[in-house]
């Protein structure tokens, strides 16, 4: 096999005795002459001749001119001792190349904060928005590149990992294991990219963190037989109140974000149809939503607005003309925070958890509209096969389901003009 034996064979002098060819010093070290210069010594190249994994290569190592035969010596064992490393064997010839493009490009040194973005880079097609709202780099950037990100990629260990994320893995778990798993893909990318990095340290720090106690807890759901007393008590006069009401009246359906940011021209015939990139799910796998206009929802889709509020229905108060912003999520959370301390409530409800209040008072009102109600809450009904086929949104279905609930919340009472008297 070559690559194997003991060197040695070559003369101290042989780089002024070689003849033209090759000549063998031993264990796979070759030295290839060429030619001589005016004084009579040998011009050429040292080889390093092995076999990895059955397969033959010839690999140089580097001029007889600048490689002394001592030099070269060293550099076989070297290459040997790599190749025949049992913990992390490699093929000389690989591992030269890529030194080498390593070196041409500067990544060699390359740290974990310098990846990063080029990893975000590559993959924030993918994303909503193009990942400019942060939540894909933010737990990056807030857990792990303050503690690593100096460190050269290739030095990532396992240990490092868990040093980083060991601080919020039981108290900020879904943001750490977020993190971690952002981690892994700036550590893919960097393979991609041919560095040396360590493929297993993602999951071996996973491995070290151990099993997280996190368990998700629900949003506290207002009991739905007390959803009217909230819903007439707002005011249609203040946009943030307005803005609570008609996210009430849809059964929090439509998630809050999209409804502060839903904008006139969305409305039509009696519907409103949500962007599918304004949806909860990934890009490119979620279509527009369809949401049932009833006749309470219409008076707020009707209220009087300013040309300085621009196309939104729920303007922000601190707009400026030139530059019209929506309300923040913020700002309606914070009226339901108020009621909590003022009507003494058990549970510190949220706008969210009126989705459930909804949902209950569906089961309540007709269990048997099961899949109106799911599709009313944008949820999908059903496996893959079983969508494909049934693709009825239900529309005036819920229609009807939703003029019934508007009844439930109002009261009986009718518009929001006489709510508001």
């Amino acid at each position: 096999m070559w690559g194997t034996g003991r060197m040695g064979k070559l003369a101290a002098n042989i780089l002024r005795t070689a003849a033209v060819g090759k000549h063998s010093d031993g264990a796979g070290l070759y030295l290839l002459v060429t030619g001589h210069d005016g004084n009579g010594r040998a011009k050429g190249s040292w080889i390093f001749r092995y076999t990895y994994f059955k397969q033959r290569y010839e690999m140089g190592l580097g001029s007889i001119q600048t490689l002394s035969l001592a030099r070269a010596r060293g550099e076989c064992d070297r290459w040997r001792d790599l190749m025949n490393d049992r913990r992390n064997p490699v093929n000389p010839m690989e591992e030269k190349r890529r030194l080498e493009t390593d070196a041409r490009h500067g990544r060699a040194s390359m740290t974990l904060a310098e990846v990063a973005p080029l990893a975000f880079e590559a993959i924030k097609s993918r994303l909503k928005g193009d990942g400019k709202a942060g939540r894909w780099y933010s737990p990056l950037r807030l857990h792990v590149l303050p503690v690593l990100g100096t460190l050269n990629i290739v030095d990532v260990h396992q240990r490092d990992i868990e040093k980083a994320l060991k601080p919020i893995w039981q108290t900020k778990a879904p943001t750490a294991k977020k993190a971690l798993h952002c981690l892994g893909t700036v550590m893919n990318h960097a393979a991609a990219m041919g560095l040396d990095v360590n493929s297993n340290a993602v999951s071996n720090a996973r491995q070290l963190l151990g099993e997280q106690r996190h368990h998700v807890r629900n949003h506290p759901a207002l009991p739905w037989q007390d959803v009217p007393k909230l819903y007439q008590w707002l005011n249609p006069e203040i946009t943030t109140h307005r803005a609570l009401m008609f996210y009430i009246l849809t059964g929090g359906g439509t998630r809050i974000a999209p409804l502060r940011t839903a904008r006139r021209d969305q409305f039509s015939d009696g519907i409103w149809t949500i962007p599918g990139e304004a949806l909860k799910g990934r890009k490119d796998d979620v279509v527009d939503f369809r949401v049932p206009i009833t006749c309470e929802m219409q008076e707020i889709v009707n209220w009087p607005l300013d040309e300085s509020d621009g196309d939104f229905l729920f303007p922000s108060p601190k707009s400026r003309s030139e530059k019209p912003m929506a309300i923040t999520d913020q700002a309606i959370e914070n009226i339901m925070r108020d009621r909590e301390i003022e009507w003494a409530w058990a549970e510190p409800y949220r706008p969210h958890g009126l989705r459930a209040s909804f949902r209950s008072w569906v089961s309540e009102f007709d269990p048997s509209l099961f899949a109106v109600a799911e599709t009313a809450l944008a949820h999908r009904v059903g496996g893959i096969v079983e969508r494909t086929y049934a693709r009825n949104d239900f529309l005036e279905q819920r229609r009807v389901l939703m003029e019934r609930w508007a009844d439930h919340v109002t009261g009986g009472k009718g518009d929001i003009v006489r709510i508001a008297n």
